[in-house]
């Protein structure tokens, strides 16, 4: 399974805005509780306290100041302001940051019925095409499938893409009679599924971070007209857009 994390430059200023954000409503909540530590209004007050005993700490400031508490007021909505423009922006990066994982060319063989010939490029986790690898697949349409492991939204929100595993390729006919009856290609891609998504599917409704793991699949037809597809991932699965 490949897990990427997203912390670029965009990432970088929504933490300090975030940061920032939190400073501010930390600083409001220690002015708040400053306002209430011990004080005299008077030298007549100090001197009172002194000549009784009375310990510092337990007298407090009788009259609120209206300025400050209205800068506090203002600090704090200034504060939650940040924190969820942070937590909201951050949240659209990651449903917006689809990763491209393959590229499908895929051509029906001339004078054949219902067989194709399929050139597929895998990508790696930076982004880096592999091998394109050829194989001739019975069907009228290709279907690429992969494993996913989609994470609660806070992870998200911090950076964290959903897993993913490209698996099969497989070939899928027009004709339900031939869907039924007809010997499909099957070709199992990086090893197929793997111990760790099938731990992790078993025991989805236990993980606290863990919010669906599941096979997902995207399905096109072999054509001469729009014989390639990029195959993209997304926070919750598989996509394919024709290559312009």
């Amino acid at each position: 399974m490949i897990t990427p994390i997203d912390i670029g430059l965009p990432q970088i200023i929504l933490f300090i805005i975030a940061l920032v954000g939190l400073g501010l409503l930390i600083s409001m909540l220690m002015g708040l509780r400053s306002r209430r530590v011990a004080g005299y209004n008077t030298s007549e007050d100090e001197e009172e306290a002194r000549k009784f005993g009375r310990p510092r700490h337990r007298r407090y400031r009788r009259h609120w100041r209206l300025g400050r508490g209205i800068s506090g007021v203002v600090l704090l909505l200034i504060a939650v302001s940040l924190l969820w423009l942070t937590f909201l922006v951050q949240t659209y990066l990651g449903l917006t940051g689809d990763i491209k994982v393959a590229r499908v060319h895929a051509t029906p063989i001339q004078n054949v019925q219902h067989e194709m010939s399929v050139d597929l490029t895998l990508y790696d986790k930076n982004g880096h095409p592999g091998v394109t690898q050829t194989y001739l697949v019975n069907g009228d349409k290709w279907m690429l499938q992969g494993d996913i492991i989609k994470f609660a939204p806070w992870l998200n929100i911090l950076g964290l893409h959903s897993s993913y595993k490209l698996t099969r390729l497989e070939g899928s006919f027009n004709n339900s009679e031939l869907e039924r009856h007809a010997t499909h290609t099957v070709v199992d891609l990086n090893g197929g599924d793997d111990n760790f998504f099938k731990t992790v599917q078993s025991q989805t409704w236990v993980s606290p971070i863990v919010q669906g793991a599941y096979g997902n699949a995207v399905l096109d037809p072999a054509s001469t007209q729009i014989p390639t597809y990029d195959v993209f991932v997304s926070q919750t699965g598989l996509y394919a857009i024709p290559e312009k």
